[in-house]
């Protein structure tokens, strides 16, 4: 009994020493790191630079989205601005709400797969590449899931803008003038 017990204190005193001699050891001074400069013009990663240094399973996404934002839009604006909002709603409504639902989900695909492609090649580079070398990557993850959002927050305010329009909700308080139905359903079925 005394044997573990003892054991066991001089590891404990040992732990202690080590802390307290890790906490008065002078600091190590870390290297200064070398002042920021601005890249040259030319070389400077934009929007458009994103979209082309993309692969084109990247470049497809990103157009697909881009191209259902712009559809979104359009089928939103041409519908609100009819008189007959009823004349060939229905598949404006089918294409807005098809938009605002599948629109994150690809952006999301876009994205996780801009990041396995990055982390696979920076897995396969000795030594590790800097944030500079990764940076596109995640931009164009980024500009993925960003285009999925937008095409889907385009459909999705579109879709309830003109099925408010069609069914006459303007304001909250025509949807507080509407009486609620609160009986069963067989009640309402035998009635």
């Amino acid at each position: 009994m005394i044997r573990p017990l003892t054991w066991s204190a001089a590891a404990l005193s040992f732990l202690i020493g080590a802390n307290a001699a890790a906490q008065t050891a002078p600091p190590a001074v870390a290297p200064a790191d070398p002042p920021f400069a601005l890249v040259a013009a030319e070389d400077r990663l934009t929007l458009g630079g994103v979209f082309a240094d993309a692969d084109i399973v990247m470049q497809l996404v990103m157009a697909g989205l881009l191209i259902a934002t712009v559809l979104s839009a359009v089928v939103w604006i041409s519908h609100a601005v009819r008189r007959q909002p009823g004349r060939g709603l229905a598949g404006g409504l089918t294409l807005l709400s098809a938009v605002s639902a599948a629109g994150p989900l690809i952006g999301l695909f876009g994205s996780a797969y801009c990041m396995l492609m990055s982390f696979i090649g920076a897995s396969n580079v000795r030594p590790a590449p800097s944030l500079s070398i990764l940076a596109p990557g995640f931009a164009e993850a980024t500009m993925s899931a960003m285009l999925g959002l937008l095409a889907a927050a385009i459909a999705t305010v579109g879709h309830r803008h003109l099925k408010g329009k069609v069914f006459g909700f303007d304001t909250a308080d025509d949807i507080a003038r509407e009486p609620v139905q609160t009986a069963p359903r067989q009640a309402r079925a035998t009635a």
